[in-house]
């Protein structure tokens, strides 16, 4: 296993990684995807400072949409970063199932399950998986209740599994983890912390109420070879803070690793 964190694609960002020895990084879109414009400048940071490409991501698109030219353009969307993903040796690409809508759950699932055979197709010939992530953001799909419904008809598709989401909703993540950590081919380490039924800003991994430890024992247990990326995520750990929480979390993870030597 190894442990990195998500880029904003800036040389810093593989210059930090380099200086305290991080093997890997991944990127996140939202919005357009003007930022692939940069990725002639990111693949000569990758080369000159050693660091590679754990995953892309597409957050916050609704991939099931009544509006078909939605659902067009969020699919060309997802095959143009599964093709930098091909051309980086970016092994995943990460994306979620879209909203709910006003449609019965079997439609949804009909239609996710149509949307990722296309893309698990388009994917596998350029040797890249797909993996449908935990979170809720434009994603119904972030339980198992879906999963099941979707994952056994899709063999090659993945999950991306971040603790945190089970965490603030009240389940098991644990459970999850050993009910479904087959299909988990990678993982995101952002932390968790409730003071008096609130939530408070999500601090780095071993500064939380996460059980760090029994969730790398489920990794170990169905023998998770992936990596692990760390999540900055609340304003204060996102900005000023954001390369001390990168290194508090790693420190914190890493103990649960044991390093060639």
């Amino acid at each position: 296993m190894r442990v990195g964190f998500i880029t904003d694609l800036s040389e810093s960002d593989f210059k930090f990684a380099a200086k305290w020895k991080i093997p890997c990084v991944e990127a996140m879109f939202s919005g357009d995807l003007g930022a692939l414009d940069r990725f002639d400048d990111v693949k000569g940071y990758m080369d000159r400072y050693g660091v590679e490409f754990s995953m892309l991501a597409l957050f916050g698109r609704d991939h099931i949409s009544d509006d078909q030219e939605e659902r067009a353009k969020n699919l060309k969307d997802a095959k143009a970063l599964v093709d930098m993903c091909q051309e980086i040796g970016a092994p995943y690409f990460v994306t979620g199932a879209g909203e709910v809508g006003d449609r019965n759950v079997d439609e949804n699932i009909d239609r996710a399950v149509e949307f990722f055979g296309d893309l698990v197709d388009y994917a596998r010939d350029r040797a890249v998986k797909v993996l449908l992530y935990n979170c809720h953001w434009s994603n119904f799909a972030f339980s198992p209740e879906s999963w099941a419904k979707i994952l056994p008809k899709i063999p090659d598709l993945g999950l991306k599994y971040d603790p945190s989401h089970p965490f603030y909703d009240g389940r098991d993540y644990l459970r999850e983890m050993r009910d479904w950590g087959k299909r988990i081919y990678h993982f995101h380490a952002k932390g968790g912390l409730e003071i008096a039924g609130e939530r408070l800003e999500d601090p780095p991994a071993g500064l939380d109420q996460i059980d760090w430890g029994s969730v790398m024992a489920v990794l170990y247990h169905h023998r998770y070879d992936g990596d692990i990326n760390i999540e900055p995520h609340a304003p204060i750990w996102r900005r000023e803070l954001r390369y001390q929480g990168i290194l508090l979390a790693r420190r914190h993870l890493m103990q649960f690793i044991v390093e060639e030597v």
